[in-house]
């Protein structure tokens, strides 16, 4: 390691009634070199502040006490303010104090911060040890999967307390909305949103008592974090399914409209091959009309985007058109190739261009 490395680099400790495990902790740590440890007693009450009060105070150690409990992300987030206001270090590093993240991971991740300190740097279990809990490794499977199909990133350990980030960094991360064990999956959101490098790093896989020290709430945290994490994709599906509405009514409504004249008087003889225009017309209006509306509650609403409309309305306008082209095109040619309904089969087709559609406005048309 760079001489002064850890000096440089910040421990950021979110404690809530702790154990033993604490104080052995903060002194390997402070024994590792660091430059300073910042603990947040997050409420835990009197019963434990000899706990507290055994880790002796000085130009390394800080303590910050309050009550009532806040959560786990509101200590973080006090914490950071601390650091942002009166520590100069180059780096901040995050870790639980539940024992499960050691003080050689903790080295290891200052060594790679000072490598490459741009991104978020998380530290990594293997979750496929024998001594893992089922529990924690189907709860982060599910969890990595979900947030790859929404987010497009693989993140292998959502859950990690054990993280590092350039100090430059911490407004960004005061910003992050949570107070608790949701706001850590906010953070990860927040990167793959503002395509910020989220790097992993292997770190041992510390389970003790069945990870019995901690205060993770199984159902009302989980239940946090996946409403974190599809927030933005129902908000999405709400805006859409209105948007839908609308675009299919109109486009029945045009479609029995158009049958009382004869499709031949509606025929493009310049196209090289014959379609069913009926079907073009009612898509092509139908969608103008929806599209516009989407465009403006998508902006506003979901991606909660600010750049300016020229900017963004170019390529909304190119989505757009790509999938008015895609569902005009699988729609005939399933209804004139195959036979299909052209009513019937539209709702399937459309269903799939949303999934794509979503993909697009989050990482182009929306994305930072």
């Amino acid at each position: 390691m760079e001489p002064n490395a850890a000096q440089d680099t910040a421990i950021l400790i979110p404690s809530y009634k702790p154990d033993h495990k604490l104080a052995p902790y903060v002194r390997e740590l402070r024994e590792a070199g660091f430059g300073k440890i910042v603990i947040v007693d997050d409420g835990s009450g009197g019963d434990y502040a000899p706990i507290f009060q055994s880790i002796p105070q000085d130009g390394i150690v800080h303590i910050i006490r309050y009550e009532p409990n806040r959560g786990k992300g509101a200590a973080l987030k006090r914490g950071m303010e601390y650091l942002w206001n009166e520590c100069q270090c180059a780096y901040v590093i995050t870790a639980d104090s539940d024992g499960q993240h050691t003080a050689a991971d903790t080295l290891r991740m200052c060594e790679s911060l000072h490598a490459q300190g741009d991104g978020l740097l998380l530290g990594s279990r293997d979750f496929t040890q024998p001594h893992v809990p089922a529990k924690s490794l189907m709860g982060n499977r599910i969890t990595s999967v979900v947030f790859f199909i929404l987010y497009g990133r693989w993140v292998g350990d959502t859950q990690t307390g054990l993280r590092g980030f350039a100090r430059e960094r911490l407004p960004q991360m005061m910003d992050v909305r949570g107070d608790r064990y949701e706001y850590e999956m906010n953070m990860l959101i927040d990167c793959a949103t503002k395509k910020i490098p989220i790097r992993p790093l292997p770190i041992e896989t510390v389970y003790e008592n069945n990870n019995d020290g901690s205060h993770f709430r199984a159902v009302r945290d989980s239940a946090r974090i996946y409403g974190v994490i599809f927030a933005g994709f129902f908000r999405f599906i709400s805006t859409s399914l209105t948007c839908f509405l609308t675009d299919y009514g109109l486009y029945l409504l045009l479609l029995t409209a158009l049958q009382r004249y004869p499709s031949s008087a509606f025929d493009f003889r310049f196209l090289i091959f014959h379609i069913h225009t009926r079907i073009m017309i009612a898509t092509i209006v139908a969608r103008l009309v929806s599209g516009s509306l989407n465009f403006f509650l998508n902006k506003k609403f979901v991606f909660s985007n600010d750049h300016a409309v020229r900017k963004t309305f170019p390529r909304y306008l190119f989505v757009f058109l790509l999938i008015m082209l895609l569902s005009f095109g699988i729609t005939s040619s399933l209804h004139e190739w195959f036979g299909m309904s052209e009513r019937a089969v539209k709702l399937p087709v459309d269903i799939f261009l949303f999934f794509v559609s979503y993909q697009l406005q989050r990482k182009w048309v929306f994305g930072e």
